[in-house]
C-alpha cells in the first residue's frame, strides 16, 4: 500500500497431492461456480471477516469479476472450465474457489510488528447427480510484512484485497488456485458415503474458547470443513460435506437448471467420524538465551458404522507445537492462534493415518501408542473399500 514500508516474503504451500495422481480425463465437465465461502452463512464475519467484507463491494460481485479476470490469464485453466450453466441432461460437477479460512497474526519482535496472512481455499468439485464430493484440493498463501507499527483494520483490509487483486501470481491467491486447476482429477461419487459429522468440545476445552471470546459455532464449522477435506485428500476418497454451506447449497447449485428452486438433501451417511477437542495446555519454559513455549491440544477421533453398531476406531490423541523465541528478540506470541494451529497439525497427522499408518505417529501421538494400532488398521481397510 503507497505509503507504507513494507517486507513481504511469500510462501505459497499447493498441498496438492495431484503430482502422485493422472490429470481427470480430457472433456471431463467443470460448470464454473465461481468465489464461496466453505462455511455457513451466519458465520462469514467470524471465520474470513475482511474477505467477508470484500464480497459485498460492487453488489456482490467484486470477487467473482476478479476471478474471472485471473481465469482470462490461464488459458489451460479456462479450457476446463464452462462459464455458463450446465445442461441438465448430462452429469457435470460444478466446481468453486472455497475460501476455508482466513488467518491474520500480529507478533512484535525486535521493536517491529510482524503480520502474518494466511487464506486457505479449496478446489471444491461437486456432483450433483452422486450429491458427493469429487474433489476438495486445498491450496494456501501465506504472506508476511514488517511494520513499525500495528497495521489497523482498514490497511489489513487492503492487504487482504491485495491477496485477491495484486499482479504477484505468486502472491495472489487465485493465481494459485487457477495454477492448478488443470490437473484437478474427479473422483467417482461414492456408493458408500462418509460424513464428518461433528466437531466438539469438551467443558475444558469449551473454556478456552471462551476466555478468547471465540464463536463457537464458527470455529466448529471452519474445523469440520478442514477436517473432511484433510481426510478426503489424504485417502484420495469422495465425502459427503458436513454441511451443504455457501458453497455447495447457494453459488455451485445456481450453476445447474432451476437450482435455485432445488433444495439439496445429501444423502445419509453410511460411516460417521467425528472429533472431539478434549483440552487445551500450555507452558514457557526459560533457557539462558532464549523461551519455549509449548502448546498441546489433546483430542478424540471416532469413526463408526451405524446401521451396523460398528466401530472402527476411537483414540485418544494429542499434538504438541514448541516455539522458540530468543530472549534478545522481544517477541510476543498470541496464544489462541498457536492452538490453532497445533489442533490443525493434529487433524492432519490423524488423517494421514486413517490411509497410511505409521508406527512412530501413533507412539508419539497416541494416547495408548502402538496399541491404538488395531483401530487405525481397520479404519485402513474400511477406506480402501471406498476407493
Amino acid at each position: 500500500m503507497p505509503g507504507l514500508s513494507q517486507k513481504l516474503a511469500c510462501l505459497v504451500m499447493s498441498i496438492l497431492w495431484l503430482f502422485s495422481v493422472p490429470a481427470m480425463a480430457e472433456g471431463t465437465p467443470l460448470v464454473y461456480a465461481g468465489y464461496a465461502f466453505s462455511g455457513d452463512y451466519a458465520n462469514r464475519a467470524s471465520l474470513y471477516p475482511y474477505s467477508a467484507e470484500l464480497s459485498v463491494e460492487e453488489n456482490n460481485a467484486y470477487l467473482d469479476r476478479l476471478l474471472r479476470e485471473r481465469i482470462a490469464a490461464h488459458p489451460e485453466a479456462a479450457a476446463r472450465l464452462q462459464l455458463g450453466q450446465a445442461d441438465g441432461a448430462l452429469d457435470h460437477s460444478s466446481v468453486a474457489f472455497a475460501l476455508v479460512q482466513e488467518s491474520v497474526e500480529q507478533q512484535r519482535m525486535d521493536g517491529k510488528f510482524w503480520t502474518i496472512l494466511t487464506l486457505h481455499a479449496n478446489i471444491l468439485a461437486f456432483n450433483r447427480a452422486t450429491q458427493s464430493i469429487v474433489a476438495s484440493y486445498p491450496v494456501r498463501l501465506r504472506l508476511t510484512r514488517a511494520e513499525a507499527a500495528a497495521l489497523s483494520p482498514a490497511e489489513l483490509k487492503e492487504w487482504v484485497r491485495s491477496a485477491y487483486a495484486g499482479a504477484n501470481a505468486h502472491a495472489n491467491i487465485f493465481d494459485q488456485w487457477l495454477a492448478a486447476l488443470p490437473t484437478l482429477k474427479l473422483r467417482s461419487g461414492a456408493s458408500k458415503y462418509l460424513k464428518v459429522t461433528n466437531v466438539g468440545f469438551t467443558p475444558e476445552a469449551q473454556a478456552v474458547l471462551d476466555a478468547a471470546h471465540l464463536d463457537t459455532r464458527a470455529i466448529r464449522n471452519q474445523l469440520a470443513n478442514a477436517f473432511e477435506a484433510s481426510v478426503a485428500e489424504s485417502a484420495q476418497i469422495s465425502l459427503i460435506p458436513n454441511s451443504v454451506g455457501e458453497a455447495i447449497g447457494s453459488k455451485m447449485a445456481y450453476r445447474f437448471p432451476n437450482g435455485a428452486q432445488i433444495a439439496l438433501a445429501l444423502p445419509q451417511a453410511d460411516f460417521e467420524l467425528s472429533f472431539t477437542v478434549r483440552g487445551f495446555a500450555s507452558k514457557t519454559v526459560e533457557k539462558p538465551a532464549y523461551y519455549q513455549d509449548i502448546f498441546r491440544v489433546l483430542g478424540a477421533v471416532k469413526l463408526a458404522q451405524p446401521d451396523l453398531n460398528e466401530t472402527y476406531l476411537d483414540e485418544n490423541i494429542y499434538e504438541t507445537q514448541i516455539v522458540t523465541r530468543p530472549r534478545t528478540a522481544g517477541m510476543e506470541l498470541e496464544t489462541w492462534p498457536q492452538y490453532y494451529k497445533t489442533l490443525q497439525l493434529l487433524m492432519a497427522g490423524v488423517s494421514q493415518q486413517m490411509n497410511r499408518i505409521e508406527d512412530r505417529w501413533l507412539q508419539e501421538r497416541a494416547s495408548r501408542g502402538v496399541e491404538a494400532r488395531p483401530g487405525f488398521v481397520k479404519t485402513n481397510d474400511m477406506i480402501r473399500t471406498m476407493k
